[in-house]
């Protein structure tokens, strides 16, 4: 549907800005850390197959997306592959509901369809996530990228505190576990299969075509890429640890609730104090993004995000926790704005899919850190984790400082100059 007066790029845009309303709407429901982890852990799954939810979700999301690439970067148009993908993602999710409310009387069965339906979710998104990366710097002009990802996330985060309070509500409710999780988990299916349809609809413009080749001949330039474009390594290393930093993420809600004592209804909570927290990040660090500032924006979510697990270490009273929860959704959301808009800026335009897919490959080894994690949780508890996930966060923070040249590019990019 199209409003009087409205053109193709506004309609784009708002197409995209829908999708990412109704993601963020639609993910409070399969929180990580607030709602999944929480879920497994009451079904009694050990702390390694806790820590393969976020392992699961963000490495299945990455690693296959320089195998996307090498499909696409002949195409002009990338859409077709995003739609197809994004139908698997929503039948995954069906699919993992609907044993949650049938196959209560079997954890070990739930954990494990669970577990399989996150990752099968999390490949089709990868699959979806070039063409969705490309289409996007295709469609929002390097001016409006930080109005764009603030409006997705801040309004979407309105959005996700309505789903706080729904699932505080389904929780505290009358349902038996786990048909209370189950309606959670169908709520957050409706809304991010929403969320798909919506960006599905956008009216992509052809592209420039890259060369065809194969994925062999894409992975033997890999190489060379990295040693020419200082950037381009400068930024994966920086992305890579910063990753790394949230291997403690998933259990700063376990850890509130089995050694502080917060209760299971305190998640709701949480997700309402995490959300908050982000849609005011968003709006706090839009106006830089605009403004081609987000090497400075990249460095206020390390600043953050070595905050967050601190304050897992110090805070003793489970009422004064949420505050964990606020630095690390702030965090997680500033960084989220710059890291998109950065790579958008060092990647050529015809070599985009070449950038995103190396990225987004190369990236998905620190997400192996969170199962690594659990199960050395065993031995050691959980407030080690948190020391080291401040270690890390620090070493991204410290190396973002040599983004000179990041900063010239992102300027490039806001003034329209080609790379």
């Amino acid at each position: 549907m199209r409003a009087k007066g409205l053109g193709e790029p506004n309609r784009n845009f708002w197409l995209g800005v829908y999708n990412g309303i109704l993601v963020n709407g639609g993910e409070a429901f399969f929180h990580n850390s607030l709602v999944l982890a929480p879920f497994l852990a009451v079904l009694g799954a050990p702390a390694w197959a806790i820590g393969l939810i976020p392992a699961v979700r963000t490495g299945g999301w990455y690693v296959p997306q320089l195998f996307v690439a090498s499909r696409l970067a002949h195409q002009p148009f990338k859409l077709p592959v995003y739609r197809r993908a994004s139908t698997v993602r929503i039948l995954a999710y069906v699919l993992m509901t609907v044993a949650v409310f049938t196959l209560g009387a079997s954890p070990g069965l739930v954990i494990a369809i669970v577990l399989t339906a996150l990752g099968v979710s999390a490949i089709a998104g990868g699959v979806s996530g070039v063409p969705f990366a490309d289409v996007t710097a295709k469609v929002v002009p390097h001016y409006r990228l930080g109005t764009f990802w603030a409006l997705r996330n801040a309004i979407g985060g309105g959005l996700a505190l309505i789903s706080g309070w729904v699932l505080t509500t389904l929780l505290d409710g009358p349902l038996p576990f786990p048909h209370d999780f189950a309606v959670v988990f169908a709520l957050g299916t409706l809304l991010v299969g929403g969320a798909y349809l919506a960006f599905a609809f956008v009216r992509e413009p052809a592209g420039p075509i890259a060369m065809r080749e194969p994925l062999l001949a894409m992975v033997s330039r890999i190489p060379h890429v990295l040693q020419q474009d200082d950037s381009f390594r400068r930024y994966l290393r920086v992305r890579f640890l910063a990753l790394a930093a949230l291997l403690a993420e998933p259990f700063y809600a376990v850890h509130a609730i089995n050694t502080l004592g917060a209760s299971v209804r305190s998640l709701g909570v949480f997700v309402v104090v995490a959300t908050f927290a982000s849609i005011t990040a968003n709006f706090a660090l839009r106006g830089m993004a605009n403004r081609a500032q987000n090497v400075t924006v990249l460095q206020i979510a390390g600043v953050l995000l070595v905050l967050a697990p601190l304050a897992a270490l110090t805070i003793p009273d489970p009422r004064a926790y949420v505050v964990v929860f606020a630095l690390s959704a702030a965090g997680v959301s500033a960084m989220e704005i710059a890291a998109w808009n950065l790579l958008y800026a060092v990647s050529p335009a015809a070599e985009r899919p070449l950038y995103v897919g190396v990225a987004n490959s190369v990236l998905a080894l620190p997400s192996l850190a969170p199962v690594v994690a659990g199960a050395v949780s065993v031995w050691t508890g959980f407030p080690p984790l948190f020391a080291v996930a401040a270690v890390v966060a620090a070493s991204s923070l410290a190396f973002s400082f040599r983004f000179v040249r990041m900063r010239d590019l992102d300027r490039a990019a806001l003034e329209g100059a080609p790379r």
